[in-house]
């Protein structure tokens, strides 16, 4: 009894306890999958069914922050989705999750359930933490975390179960479908050509590729020089001089109109220089930003190839169609001699990656809060705000689109991203599970089945729907849908069985490609619901 006043007492202990038992648990497999974070979330459901509580503050606390690296980790995402393939699979989300909701109204409607409760089973069922985190808000209740429990479980289940069967279902020849998929990204690559050239512009003499900015002036590139017989490597200090030989690579027409402010073409030889190497460069550049590899036409302009790529913890091979994000790890491979080159390209600049002004995140926070309080109308009946969900996620993705404002440096490098997510999360976990104990065992001893079924309805039914709209209007692949399906359920075990499938990284980029819209749109759809 004196331990348990004890803990009660000392609130700070018990939040850490809760947190450490429930990643304990989190991180036991069963049947091959495990809760991870969302373990903190039971084990809260047994401290708050023995009275335990936890100060209101660390949930606010914890939301704010979570909602906020959320809003960081999508923003560069959002903004950089190329607009067909936006579109389409923006639109397969929005129907995604849109019939979830649809669902969950209409059972709620029609078995009398609270729509605070069923809110709950709609982001369990669904296994998305943020939308549990933007429900908790709206609703204020703790039949929402309570339904969030009871469904959860089966969500994870029913999507891994989902994804494995899809290739039985449809029959589908998943080798096949590799195949085509590798013959579409190479039919899609940019023809590059390279001409020797011969200066001869007495205006480019004693001129260093640097003071003329050439790349960007001329959209080519020179990859080896001659001056007098010797085989020079490019850097922005060398000097171009009339009777030297360049190397110039780029597509027919940028060199077509690049050769006449130049000189010459000339069929004089330069001899190859290689020198084969390895590194990792990291993207800070943002003029690099949302371009794909095939864009970037490595291979033809420096002789190196981009092999993989790691991006917020998942690493996946370099495809033509793939665009990079700022903060993204490359692999680079190639000729030694242009990864100068490369680094000045890409940035490079590991400080922007590694550390980050605190000021700027507890300045985000603020402005995100700031807006979430400014009231608007919808028409004359509605007068609402964002809240502090809804403004500290816009503060995020609007602020990681920004490099710099005056000395502040907006944008947040990944690993203090996911550190800030986790902590908010774990917060809020705990507090939200510790106000749902004491309802979880009413709840369920007078509804439990018709509620778990419920919650198997709204994750089976929307993924149905999306897998015949996706294969048979828009034939996307299978291997592509996998990952389709698993980032609109947010579903990062999903993700697992999906890569399990197919050795092809296309369930990856994917996933990658369909996450952060499918978090911020479980939270509107959340919203809705609430006001409904």
């Amino acid at each position: 009894m004196q331990f348990t006043d004890f803990l009660q007492n000392h609130q700070v202990i018990l939040l850490f306890l809760i947190i450490t038992l429930g990643y304990l648990f989190g991180r036991i497999k069963i049947w091959g999958f495990s809760f991870e974070a969302t373990g903190i979330l039971f084990v809260a459901m047994i401290f708050g069914n023995y009275g335990f509580t936890l100060l209101d503050e660390f949930q606010k606390m914890g939301l704010i922050l979570f909602i906020y690296a959320i809003g960081l980790q999508a923003g560069p995402a959002i903004f950089n989705i190329s607009r067909k393939q936006g579109l389409r699979i923006n639109l397969l989300v929005i129907i995604l999750l849109g019939s979830g909701a649809l669902i969950t109204y209409v059972s709620s409607y029609i078995w009398n359930i609270d729509m605070q409760l069923a809110i709950g089973l709609f982001a369990g069922a669904m296994t998305s933490t943020p939308g549990l985190a933007s429900a908790q808000e709206t609703t204020g209740s703790a039949l929402t975390s309570t339904g969030y429990g009871v469904a959860y479980p089966f969500g994870v289940i029913g999507v891994i179960l989902f994804i494995k069967l899809l290739p039985y279902i449809f029959k589908v020849d998943i080798r096949k479908e590799e195949e085509q998929e590798n013959r579409k990204q190479r039919a899609g690559s940019q023809k590059v050509i390279h001409k020797h050239v011969r200066i001869t512009s007495e205006t480019l003499d004693g001129k260093t590729l640097g003071e003329l900015n050439f790349s960007r002036m001329t959209g080519t590139v020179i990859s080896r020089l001659k001056h007098d017989g010797e085989v020079r490597i490019p850097s922005p200090e060398l000097q171009l001089h009339v009777g030297d030989v360049v190397r110039l690579v780029g597509e027919k027409s940028r060199i077509e109109t690049a050769i006449p402010f130049m000189g010459e073409v000339t069929d004089e030889p330069i001899p190859t220089v290689q020198y084969f190497e390895s590194r990792m460069f990291v993207v800070t550049n943002k003029d690099m930003v949302g371009k794909s590899i095939a864009e970037l036409n490595l291979p033809a302009m420096y002789n190196v190839n981009i092999t993989r790529i790691r991006r917020g913890g998942l690493e996946f091979t370099a495809e033509p169609d793939q665009r990079l994000n700022w903060g993204d790890r490359v692999r680079i491979a190639g000729d030694a001699a242009h990864m100068t080159a490369i680094r000045n390209l890409l940035g490079d600049e590991m400080k922007k990656i590694e550390y980050g002004d605190i000021f700027a995140i507890i300045a985000g926070i603020l402005i995100g809060i700031g807006i979430g309080l400014i009231p608007f109308s919808l028409g004359k009946a509605i007068s609402l705000n964002l809240g502090v969900t809804g403004g500290v996620l816009i503060a995020g993705i609007i602020l990681s689109n920004r490099v710099k404002l005056g000395p502040i440096i907006w944008q947040v490098p990944m690993p203090i991203i996911s550190l800030i997510r986790d902590l908010g999360l774990t917060m809020f976990l705990a507090v939200v599970g510790i106000k749902a104990g004491s309802e979880v065992i009413t709840t369920v001893q007078q509804q439990g089945i018709k509620l778990i079924l419920i919650g198997v309805v709204i994750t089976l039914m929307p993924m149905i729907i999306i897998t015949l709209i996706a294969r048979f209007k828009y034939r996307i692949y299978l291997i592509e849908m996998v990952g389709m399906l698993s980032g609109g359920m947010t579903s990062t075990p999903g993700l697992a069985a999906g890569a399990g499938i197919t050795e092809s990284q296309a369930p990856l980029l994917m996933y990658a490609t369909v996450y952060p819209f499918a978090m911020i749109l479980m939270m509107i759809f959340v919203k809705i619901l609430a006001v409904l």
